[in-house]
């Protein structure tokens, strides 16, 4: 029993080990200012499968910046994903490209 649970928590806290996107637009755009970065957030009601996304930069010449888009349905995200290539990212109903950091601050 006792190795039953510890290997539970074992497998408890490996979870909050890898990286995480948001769940919405709303807490994406905070986790991103959180970390420095200017964020413009976006909501798109009227195209078919979108939910919205922002854009956020940090530093203006040669500075970090991500675009991230969230999709209703994770077909869609990957439908998108594929249309722009093999420079995007997807998690889940997330679709994201940019710098090596600013991805990082996303997925953190």
């Amino acid at each position: 029993m006792k190795k039953i649970i510890v290997a539970i928590l074992a497998a408890l806290s490996c979870l909050f080990l890898f990286a995480c996107v948001p769940s919405n637009v709303e807490k994406a755009e905070e986790k991103m200012e959180k970390a420095g970065y200017t964020v413009l957030a976006y909501s798109d009601k009227e195209a078919e499968g979108l939910v919205g996304g922002f854009i956020a930069t940090k530093g203006l010449i040669g500075g970090e910046s991500l675009t991230a888009v969230l999709f209703e349905t994770v077909d869609d995200a990957k439908a998108f994903a594929e249309e722009i290539g093999s420079k995007a990212k997807r998690d889940g109903k997330w679709v994201y490209y940019g710098t090596e950091a600013a991805i990082k601050a996303f997925e953190k």
